[in-house]
C-alpha cells in the first residue's frame, strides 16, 4: 500500500525486502491466507505483527503488518482495526501538515479496504467520518466530506448507530451551518434524525450511559447552533407534516421540539397537536390544546380540553394550576360565578394557592356591575375583591407586592364616607355583598 508506506516511513515504518517465494497470495486467489509458501509467509507475519501490537510496540509491527495487508487482506478483521490504531497514534504525534495529510489518506484507505473484504459499510463509514473529522485539516470542504460519511452511516445503521457517531454527526452539521455551507433547515433535519435514533436506543436500553450523554450533547449542540429558530423550524415541520401527517413518532418529536424552542404560536404546532389528539390523546397533548385554545380565545374548545385534562391529572398541585387557567378563561368569557367555582376548586386541590385567591379577587372586581343595579352595592364588590388579595399574600408571601398593588388599584373604587352613612352603615362594621358573591366583609371607605 503505497500511501501507508510513504506516510509511515516518517519514522515508523521499516520496509522488509521482498523474498522470492513459490505459491499464491491470498490477495490473488481470494483465500484467507493464500497457498504454499505465501500462506506460510502470511501466517508468520500476521503472528509477528499481532504480538508487537499486543505489546503496544507499533514501530516493529508496521513492516509485517504491511505484508499481511498487501498479500492476504482477508486474513483477519484485526488487520484493519490494528492498522487504524497504528496510524491514528502516528497522527496524534505528527505536527507536519503535509505528513498528516498523507497519514489521513492512508487511514481512509485502510477503512475502504476493510469494507472491500469484510463489509459492514455503515459501521465503517461512521468510524471513517469520526476520524476524518478529527484528523483532517479543518476546512469547510473537509467538514462536508466527514458529514457525508457520517450521514450515510446513520442512514444505513439506523438504530445500530453508536453514540459517538451520533454526537459527531450533529457537531459537524452545526459546524457546516456556522461555515454557511448548510442551511438551518438542514441542521433541523439532521437533529431530527440524530435525536430520533438516540431516543429509540434509550427506549430499547434505558441504562445506556453513553447514549444518555450523547442525547444531552446533541440537544446542547442543536440549541446553541443558531439553527434552533422558528424561522428554520417552522418551514421544515410544515413541509414534513404535509408529507407524513399520520406518523405518530414524528408528530410527537415535532411537537416537543417546537414547544422547547418557543415556536408554539406557529400554526403547524397547533395542527400537529390536533392530529396527535386524534391518534394518541395523552394528558400532555390535551392540556396543551386547552392552553393554546385559551390563548386564541377559543373559549368553548379550551374549556372542553381543560375539563378532560383535569379529569386525567392525578397530581393535585398540577390540577390546581389547570383549574386556575380554566377559571381565567371562564372569567374572560364573562361567566363570573363559574369562574369563581373553578378558582375554589383550585384552592381545594392546593390550599396554599395564593394565585387562586388573587383570581377570585379579580373576578369580584370584574363582576361588580353584575351583582346589583344599585351603584353603592356595586362598589361593595371591591371590598370582597381586596379581601381576596389580602388572603393571597397571607397564604403566599411571594405575592405581597402584586397583591398590594391590586389593593391600591381598587381601593379608590370603595364607597365614600357619605354614601356609607347614607346606607346606614359604619366603617369597621360587617356587610354581606349582594347577589351571587354573597360574602360577608368589612365596611371601608376609599
Amino acid at each position: 500500500m503505497k500511501t501507508v508506506v510513504k506516510s509511515l516511513v516518517i519514522g515508523l515504518l521499516v520496509t522488509l525486502s521482498a523474498v522470492a517465494v513459490f505459491g499464491q497470495k491470498g490477495v490473488e486467489d481470494g483465500s484467507k491466507y493464500g497457498h504454499g509458501e505465501d500462506s506460510v509467509r502470511c501466517v508468520i507475519n500476521l503472528s509477528l505483527y499481532r504480538e508487537y501490537v499486543k505489546q503496544g510496540n507499533f514501530a516493529p509491527a508496521i513492516a509485517p503488518w504491511q505484508i499481511v495487508y498487501n498479500e492476504c487482506p482477508k486474513a483477519t478483521k484485526y488487520l484493519y482495526i490494528d492498522g487504524v490504531k497504528m496510524i491514528t497514534e502516528a497522527l496524534d504525534k505528527e505536527t507536519d501538515a503535509a505528513n498528516k495529510k498523507l497519514l489521513v489518506d492512508s487511514l481512509m484507505e485502510v477503512y475502504d479496504t476493510r469494507v472491500k473484504y469484510f463489509g459492514q459499510l455503515g459501521y465503517v463509514l461512521g468510524r471513517k467520518g469520526i476520524d476524518y473529522n478529527k484528523y483532517s485539516e479543518n476546512t469547510p470542504e473537509n467538514l462536508k466530506i466527514a458529514y457525508d460519511f457520517l450521514k450515510k452511516s446513520l442512514e444505513t445503521e439506523r438504530i445500530q448507530s453508536g453514540a459517538q457517531e451520533l454526537f459527531t454527526f450533529m457537531q459537524v452539521s452545526a459546524d457546516l451551518f456556522k461555515a454557511k455551507i448548510n442551511e438551518g433547515t438542514q441542521v433541523v433535519s439532521d437533529y431530527a434524525l440524530a435525536s430520533d435514533l438516540i431516543d429509540q436506543n434509550i427506549k430499547k436500553q434505558p441504562s445506556d450511559a453513553n447514549m444518555i450523554k450523547a442525547k444531552e450533547a446533541v440537544d446542547q449542540i442543536f440549541e446553541s447552533s443558531g439553527a434552533a429558530s422558528c424561522s428554520d423550524l417552522v418551514p421544515y415541520y410544515t413541509q414534513k407534516f404535509k408529507e407524513t401527517p399520520e406518523d405518530k413518532e414524528f408528530l410527537k418529536k415535532a411537537a416537543s421540539l417546537l414547544s422547547a424552542t418557543k415556536c408554539s404560536d406557529a400554526d403547524v404546532y397547533f395542527k400537529i397537536l390536533s392530529k396527535l389528539y386524534t391518534i394518541e390523546p395523552t394528558l400532555e397533548v390535551i392540556y396543551e390544546l386547552g392552553n393554546l385554545n385559551r390563548i386564541k380565545e377559543n373559549y368553548d374548545e379550551a374549556t372542553k380540553f381543560y375539563k378532560q385534562a383535569i379529569d386525567l391529572q392525578q397530581d393535585k398541585l398540577v390540577k390546581s394550576k389547570y383549574y386556575i387557567e380554566l377559571g381565567d378563561l371562564t372569567r374572560r368569557a364573562g361567566n363570573y360565578p363559574l369562574a369563581r367555582t373553578y378558582a375554589l376548586n383550585a384552592i381545594e386541590n392546593d390550599p396554599n394557592s395564593g394565585v387562586a385567591y388573587m383570581q377570585i379577587g379579580l373576578i369580584y372586581a370584574a363582576a361588580s356591575k353584575s351583582i346589583s343595579e344599585d351603584e353603592f352595592e356595586q362598589k361593595t364588590a371591591y371590598w370582597a375583591a381586596t379581601d381576596k388579595f389580602a388572603k393571597a399574600m397571607q397564604v403566599d408571601p411571594s405575592l405581597k407586592d402584586q397583591a398590594n398593588e391590586l389593593i391600591n388599584t381598587y381601593k379608590p373604587h370603595f364607597p365614600d364616607t357619605e354614601n356609607i352613612f347614607f346606607y346606614g352603615l359604619k366603617e369597621g362594621g360587617t356587610y354581606t355583598i349582594k347577589g351571587w358573591i354573597n360574602e360577608t366583609t368589612t365596611v371601608r371607605s376609599r
